[in-house]
C-alpha cells in the first residue's frame, strides 16, 4: 500500500475544473434570471401605463400631444431606459 502525498482534495485537477464549470453555469442562470425578471417587470410597468393612458379622455390625451393611436408607442417610450 502507497502512501500519497498529496493534500486531501488536491486530486488531479478535476475538482478545480468542475468548480469553475459550476461557476460558470451558475452565473449564467442568474445572468439570465435578472434579464428575465428585468423584461417582465418592464412589461406590466407598460402595460399599466398604457392603462392610465387609456383611462384619459381624449382633450388629455391631446394636452400631453397624443392621440389615443399613440397610446401603446407613447407607453413604451416613457418606459424606455432612456
Amino acid at each position: 500500500m502507497a502512501n500519497s502525498t498529496q493534500p486531501a482534495g488536491s486530486g488531479n485537477g478535476h475538482t478545480s475544473a468542475h468548480s469553475s464549470a459550476l461557476s460558470r453555469f451558475f452565473w449564467g442562470v442568474r445572468t439570465k434570471t435578472f434579464a428575465t425578471a428585468r423584461s417582465v417587470v418592464k412589461t406590466l410597468e407598460t402595460a399599466r401605463m398604457m392603462s392610465v393612458l387609456a383611462a384619459m379622455n381624449d382633450q388629455q390625451l391631446t394636452q400631453i400631444g397624443i392621440s389615443r393611436s399613440d397610446i401603446p408607442r407613447y407607453a413604451e417610450w416613457l418606459i424606455s431606459d432612456k
